[in-house]
C-alpha cells in the first residue's frame, strides 16, 4: 500500500500524506465550552486558568488501518461538569511533562511571550493517523479548525527552559 497516495476528499488546508503534525488537547480550569482559539479556554470569571495541554504528534498516512481521529475528537464528553475529549492516544509512552506557555507563530521567545503558562504533557513517540479521518474532522468542528498552524520557533535559551520530570 502506499501512504503516501493523495486523499480524494481534502478538506484541511495545509497538510498532506507524509507531513508530521502535533495535536494539542487543551483541558482548562475555566467551566467553559469549546470552541475556536485558546480564547474558548477562558471567560469574564476565570481569565487565568490553570491549563494542561494534551500532545501527540502524528505522521499523516493514507490508510484507514492507521489511528483515526474521531476516536480522539471532542464529542460532547463531560467529566465532572468540564468538556473533555474522547480519549487521548494510547500506546506511545508515558508523556514527558514539563512547565511552558502557549505556542503559535506570534510569539517569539525575545519580546512578544505568551502571557499564559501551560502545563505540557507530550507523548515521546509518533503515531500514524489516517489522514481521511483528519480531513473529516477539518469539515465539521466545534473549534473551526480547517489547517495546520504555524508554530513558534524552538526555544533554545536554558534560561527559558524549565526541567523535564
Amino acid at each position: 500500500m502506499n501512504y503516501n497516495q493523495p486523499v480524494s476528499l481534502p478538506a484541511c488546508k495545509n497538510i498532506k500524506p507524509g507531513d508530521t503534525i502535533e495535536v494539542h488537547w487543551v483541558y482548562t480550569s475555566c467551566n467553559v465550552g469549546p470552541g475556536p482559539t485558546l480564547g474558548a479556554c477562558l471567560s469574564e470569571n476565570c481569565a487565568n486558568p490553570a491549563a494542561r495541554v494534551e500532545a501527540q504528534v502524528f505522521v499523516l498516512v493514507n490508510d484507514t488501518t492507521a489511528t483515526d481521529f474521531a476516536d480522539l475528537d471532542y464529542a460532547g464528553t463531560r467529566i465532572n461538569g468540564y468538556h473533555q475529549a474522547k480519549a487521548l492516544p494510547q500506546g506511545t509512552g508515558q508523556p514527558v511533562e514539563y512547565l511552558g506557555s502557549t505556542t503559535g507563530p506570534r510569539y517569539n521567545n525575545q519580546n512578544t511571550c505568551s502571557p499564559y503558562q501551560i502545563t505540557w504533557r507530550v507523548r515521546p513517540t509518533c503515531a500514524r493517523l489516517d489522514i481521511n479521518s483528519l480531513h473529516a474532522w477539518c469539515r465539521n468542528n466545534v473549534f473551526d479548525e480547517d489547517h495546520a498552524q504555524g508554530g513558534r520557533p524552538l526555544v533554545e535559551d536554558p534560561a527559558l527552559l524549565s526541567e523535564i520530570n
